[in-house]
């Protein structure tokens, strides 16, 4: 795996070289581009799980991405994109699922560098031993979940919010009647409110896929007054000149290379492991998502 995450930072590196650009790009130049990055454990224990950067990596890209970016919120990155005007380089960070590492790693990394960051968390596995399934499947039993404390401690902290991943981390894909859509959301956000007093106003979808966003669910989730959705479609999101924002938002990741490759990501790079599909030319966005793309 090492060898492999080291020869994909190898070749965005040279992507990158070869546009002209550098790890230590000025972020003085305006953009119309903003990415939003998905992380899921920062953590020493289980290092091998297959969503994991190291605390010391994590904080590695987190500087270098200081050195181009400034870091800003998910609130912050909607009203930019509503703006409608060019940007200073901007980037926010967010991380997925309920992984307790978070709390014990990246969350005094964040503080230390300033770094704001969302947390999208699945209700159910909160003060819960059950894995979660994905991990099952892939043989890890054993990886702790946040627990209400953890949760109301980051939530009083201005740097952080909580968002929601659902009730249990639905595969929304497999097309559940309305009333099972309308629990995982309702409940989710309900749940996470009376754990931390804060209310709880975007949703990162599970799997995150197109798949994953059948227009029921944007639909449902539009109804309960979540104001916005966050995928994993790849792509920066774009300013539009009229500031009309889409509903559903793009992601880059998830997050677990070197700087060199997630810098490249964030500048149009679509290597194998970027998670950024090629657009079909001339192919029909629905007026609810942000088209992927630079």
């Amino acid at each position: 795996m090492k060898s492999g995450i080291a020869d994909a930072a190898g070749l965005a590196l040279a992507w990158l070289h070869g546009r002209g650009l550098s790890l230590q790009q000025p972020r003085s130049r305006a953009s119309r581009r903003v990415p939003v990055l998905g992380f899921h454990r920062v953590a020493t224990l289980r290092p091998d799980h297959f969503l994991t950067i190291s605390p010391e990596e994590f904080e590695r890209l987190v500087r270098a991405l200081q050195t181009r970016f400034r870091i800003v919120s998910l609130a912050e990155v909607e009203r930019l994109l509503a703006g409608g005007a060019d940007v200073e380089p901007v980037i926010a960070l967010s991380f997925d699922d309920a992984y307790a590492c978070n709390h014990a790693h990246a969350v005094p990394i964040l503080r230390k560098l300033g770094a704001p960051a969302t947390f999208f968390v699945s209700s159910a596995f909160v003060d819960s031993t059950t894995p979660f399934p994905h991990d099952v499947r892939r043989g890890f039993h054993d990886i702790p979940s946040f627990t209400s404390a953890q949760l109301r401690e980051m939530a009083a902290d201005p740097l952080f919010e909580i968002g929601s991943h659902s009730v249990s981390h639905i595969d929304f894909s497999a097309h559940p009647p309305a009333d099972a859509i309308e629990r995982e959301l309702h409940e989710s956000r309900s749940a996470l409110e009376a754990i931390t007093g804060k209310p709880v106003t975007r949703l990162a979808v599970p799997f995150g896929q197109r798949a994953h966003h059948p227009p029921e669910v944007v639909r449902c989730a539009r109804e309960l007054g979540y104001e916005r959705l966050y995928s994993y479609f790849g792509g920066s999101n774009l300013i539009a000149p009229d500031g009309q924002v889409a509903y559903v938002l793009n992601r880059l990741g998830p997050v677990r290379f070197a700087p060199s490759y997630v810098f490249a990501m964030c500048d149009g790079y679509e290597g194998r492991q970027a998670f950024s599909p090629r657009r079909t030319s001339g192919a029909p966005h629905a007026p609810d998502f942000q088209p992927s793309g630079f």
